[in-house]
């Protein structure tokens, strides 16, 4: 598990448009909202859409949201979102695994599903480790990302 203030480890993902994204790509651009998803899972698409539905809080808290999923997820679930969250895939489990721990994966995917905020150096300034589909609120989310903004 990771600790608060520890940088990030790496994460490169496979965008649904075809984009290879890393989470370094937004180092001292973006602060980071990362969630780890699994497929055809009704939580995890309805978390997914309401962070959406905060996307322009998300633009002017200078953030990008990044939807991770180890197969790709229904068209459903990733048609119309806006551009402040990129959707994609991280088939190897690394990310994962460094992020959520050595047993965020079970045989059916994810054992563990989990929500971080970076900072836009790349320090953990926020995680959510889900049980049981309990999704942090999106006001949760924002809130640490207005404190952000406050230090930054």
């Amino acid at each position: 598990m990771l600790q608060i203030k520890q940088l990030i480890p790496p994460l490169c993902l496979h965008a649904l448009d075809g984009r290879t994204v890393q989470a370094w790509d937004f180092k001292q651009k973006k602060n980071l909202v990362i969630a780890f998803l699994d497929t055809e899972c009704a939580p995890c698409e309805e978390f997914l859409r309401t962070l959406a539905k905060a996307a322009g809080d998300l633009g002017a808290k200078e953030s990008v949201a990044l939807a991770v999923f180890f197969v790709a997820p229904s068209r459903s679930a990733a048609d119309g979102l806006p551009s402040e969250i990129i959707v994609g895939l991280e088939v190897s489990g690394r990310a994962a695994r460094a992020f959520l721990g050595k047993d965020a994966l079970s045989p059916n995917g994810l054992g563990r599903r989990g929500v971080f905020v970076a900072d836009r150096y790349g320090e953990l300034s926020a995680q959510w480790i889900v049980h049981d589909h309990e999704f942090p609120a999106t006001i949760e989310i924002l809130a640490c990302l207005s404190y952000l903004e406050t230090l930054c």
